[in-house]
C-alpha cells in the first residue's frame, strides 16, 4: 500500500540528512553533440562470436544500446561489468530492466537523486559487453579483451565529463575506468583519452552488491547514494568533500570485512555458476536471507529501545539539543538502526504483493518474527521502561510529555516517539484468540519514523552550521574592528597591522572538508596496448582500512 512517505524514500531508506544540500546539484548534463557509443556497442554485438561459439540475440543486443542511450556526447557514463548468465532479454526493454533487481534499483536510485528519467536520461555502459563468462583475475580472454576494447571506444565516442565507476575485476586494477571497491576511496582521478578528452572517475561499487546480496544493510545503500551523488554533483563542480562523508565509508569497510568473515569462512558460495551471476542474482538459500533480515531488524530494535531509554535518563533532562544529535548521530548511529528495521518490514510486507499468492515460507516467518517482536516491544518493553503495567496503552508516552517545554530536536523527538508508539499501538488490537495484527500500519509507521527522525536531524543540523557561520563572520567582524581601531591609535607602521590579513578562519589543511580531491590526469591504455598492460602507480590515495586476514573467496573477489 501506498504511503505519503514513499517520495521521501530513495529504495525504501531516506537519504542521510547531510546529503541533503548537495542533491538540487545533482543533476545530469549532456552537450548538444550527437555521439556514436550506441552505434558502436550494436554494431560489436551484431558481429561478435563468443568463444563458446554462442553470438548475442537481438534482443540482447538492442537492450545493450537502449541502456548506452541516450547517443548524446557528455554528462555523465555508469559504468557496470558485465551482463548476467542468466539475464532473460525481450524486445520489452523495462520489461528487462525491472526483471533485473541490479537495474531495477540503480533505477530508482537515479530517479531519486537524478530524476525522473532514471535510466532512460544516462547512459549505462558494461565493462564487458555481452561476456557471460567470469572474467580471469589473471589475464583476459581473447572475448574479454575485445569487449573491454569496445568499452573503451564507447567512452571514448561518448565523451563523459564523468564516469562512475561500478565494477572491478580481482587482480586486474590496471584496467582503465575500474572501481577500488565499497568506500575504498574519495579521490576523483582522470583519464585522459589519446584524442585529449579528460574524464574524470568517480569511485562506486556494483549495485547488485546492495540489490542481490546485502539487501538488508541499510549503510550500503547510503554510501550508494553518496557516491551517486557525488559523481553527479562532479559534473557542475558542485560536490565538496566533508568528514561525515568518509566516516560513513569507513562503516562500510568494516561491514564488508564483518560480511567476508561470516559468509566466506564456511567455503559459503555466493555464485553457483562459473559465469558471473552479479545481475538478476536470485538467492538460492532464502532461509539466510530472511536470517540476515532478522539480525538486521533486531539491531534496528535496538537502537529504538536505545532512543526511549534515553529520554528516560537524567542525561537527557539536562542535555541541548546539540548534544542530543551527536548522541544520535556519532554515539550510537541510529539512523542506521531505524533504516535496518524500516527494510526488514519492508521485506515481509512483499508477502502481501498483488499477485503473490504463495509466498516464500522464510518470508512469511519474516512477517511473523518483525511482528512478535513489534508487539512485544509496545506491550512489554516500553511499560517496563516507564514502569507501568503491561499491555497496549496507545497514550502510554505522550502522558509523560503534556507538561514538556523541550525546544529544537528534543521536542521533534518526543512528538516523533509519541507518534511512532500510538501508530504501533494501533497496528494491534485483541481477539478472543491472541492479538490482531495490521501490517500495513505498523509499516507505516516505521517509514513516519524514519522519514521524521531524519528530518528532524536534518533541521538540527542546519542550524548548527548556521550558528557557527554566524558566530564565525561575528568574530571575524569583531577583530577587524578592533584592529582597525589599534591601527588609528598606534603611531607603528604597516608593518605592525600586518597579521590582520591572516585573522579569516580557514580550514586546516589536514580536513577533508571542502576538498574536491581531484588527483592528476592519467592517460587511458590504448586499445592497441592492451595485450601489454603495465604496472601502473595507484591512481588514488587510499582511504586508512582495517586490518584484515590474507586470502579471498568469491565474495571478496567481487567486492574488495
Amino acid at each position: 500500500m501506498a504511503s505519503p512517505n514513499d517520495g521521501h524514500l530513495c529504495n525504501g531508506i531516506p537519504v542521510d540528512h547531510r546529503l541533503k544540500c548537495f542533491l538540487a546539484s545533482a543533476k545530469q548534463k549532456h552537450s548538444h553533440g550527437v555521439g556514436k557509443h550506441a552505434d558502436i556497442i550494436e554494431t560489436f554485438g551484431n558481429t561478435m562470436f563468443r568463444d563458446n561459439g554462442t553470438t548475442p540475440t537481438k534482443h540482447e543486443v538492442g537492450f545493450a544500446a537502449w541502456l548506452a542511450k541516450p547517443d548524446i556526447t557528455g554528462g555523465l557514463v555508469i559504468a557496470l561489468q558485465q551482463p548476467a548468465k542468466s539475464q532473460v532479454f525481450t524486445a520489452n526493454v523495462e520489461w528487462v530492466r525491472d526483471e533485473c533487481n541490479t537495474l531495477a534499483y540503480l533505477d530508482k536510485s537515479l530517479a531519486f537523486i537524478n530524476g525522473p528519467g532514471g535510466l532512460k536520461t544516462t547512459s549505462v555502459f558494461d565493462a564487458f559487453p555481452f561476456i557471460t563468462e567470469q572474467i580471469s583475475s589473471k589475464e583476459l580472454s581473447n572475448e574479454a579483451k575485445l569487449a573491454y576494447n569496445t568499452f573503451l571506444s564507447m567512452v571514448e565516442a561518448k565523451k563523459p565529463e564523468v564516469l562512475f565507476a561500478c565494477w572491478r575485476i580481482h587482480g586486474q586494477d590496471g584496467l582503465s575506468f575500474s572501481g577500488k571497491g565499497p568506500g575504498k576511496t574519495n579521490q576523483v582521478h582522470s583519464l585522459r583519452f589519446p584524442n585529449g578528452h579528460v574524464v574524470r572517475v568517480v569511485n562506486g561499487f556494483h549495485p547488485s552488491y546492495i540489490a542481490n546480496y546485502c539487501p538488508n544493510e541499510s549503510c550500503f545503500r547510503r554510501l550508494f547514494d553518496m557516491e551517486l551523488c557525488k559523481a553527479l554533483c562532479e559534473l557542475n563542480t558542485t560536490w565538496q568533500e566533508e568528514d561525515w562523508m568518509n566516516d560513513l565509508r569507513r562503516t562500510c569497510q568494516e561491514r564488508t570485512l564483518q560480511l567476508m568473515k561470516e559468509k566466506g569462512r564456511d567455503g559459503e558460495q555466493l555464485n553457483t555458476e562459473p559465469g558471473r551471476e552479479l545481475r538478476g542474482t536470485k538467492a538460492n538459500n532464502t532461509a539466510k536471507k530472511y536470517k540476515a533480515y532478522t539480525k538486521s531488524f533486531d539491531n534496528g530494535l535496538k537502537s529504538l529501545k536505545q532512543i526511549f531509554d534515553h529520554m528516560v535518563s537524567s542525561v537527557y533532562t539536562s542535555q541541548s539539543s546539540w548534544d542530543l544529535y551527536k548522541f544520535f548521530v556519532f554515539d550510537q548511529n541510529t539512523s542506521e538502526g531505524i533504516c535496518d528495521a524500516l527494510l526488514a518490514v519492508s521485506e515481509a510486507m512483499r508477502q502481501f504483493a498483488p499477485g503473490n499468492s504463495m509466498p516464500e515460507s522464510a518470508l512469511v516467518e519474516l512477517g511473523k518474527y518483525t511482528s512478535q517482536q513489534t508487539l512485544k516491544f509496545v506491550k512489554d518493553d516500553i511499560p517496563d521502561l516507564v514502569q507501568h503495567q503491561r499491555g497496549l496503552y496507545k497514550n502510554l508516552w505522550s502522558n509523560r510529555y503534556l507538561a514538556s517545554t523541550s525546544r529544537g530536536l528534543k521536542q521533534s523527538i518526543e512528538k516523533i516517539t509519541i507518534r511512532f508508539f500510538e501508530d504501533l499501538t494501533k497496528s494491534f488490537s485483541e481477539s478472543s484468540t491472541g492479538w490482531k495484527y495490521t501490517p500495513d500500519l505498523a509499516h507505516d509507521a516505521f517509514k513516519e519514523l524514519a522519514v521524521s527522525f531524519e528530518d528532524a536531524l536534518g533541521r538540527e543540523y542546519d542550524n548548527r552550521q548556521k550558528a557557527v557561520t554566524a558566530s564565525a563572520a561575528n568574530g571575524v567582524a569583531i577583530l577587524s574592528a578592533s584592529l582597525y581601531t589599534l591601527s588609528i591609535s598606534s603611531s607603528q607602521s604597516t608593518a605592525s597591522a600586518t597579521p590582520a590579513a591572516n585573522t579569516t578562519p580557514a580550514r586546516s589543511s589536514s580536513s577533508n572538508g571542502w576538498k574536491r580531491n581531484v588527483t592528476e590526469t592519467i592517460n587511458v591504455v590504448p586499445q592497441w596496448e592492451l595485450l601489454h598492460l603495465r604496472s601502473v602507480r595507484s591512481l588514488v590515495r587510499q582511504l586508512p582500512k582495517p586490518q584484515q586476514e590474507k586470502g579471498h573467496d568469491a565474495f571478496t573477489d567481487y567486492f574488495k
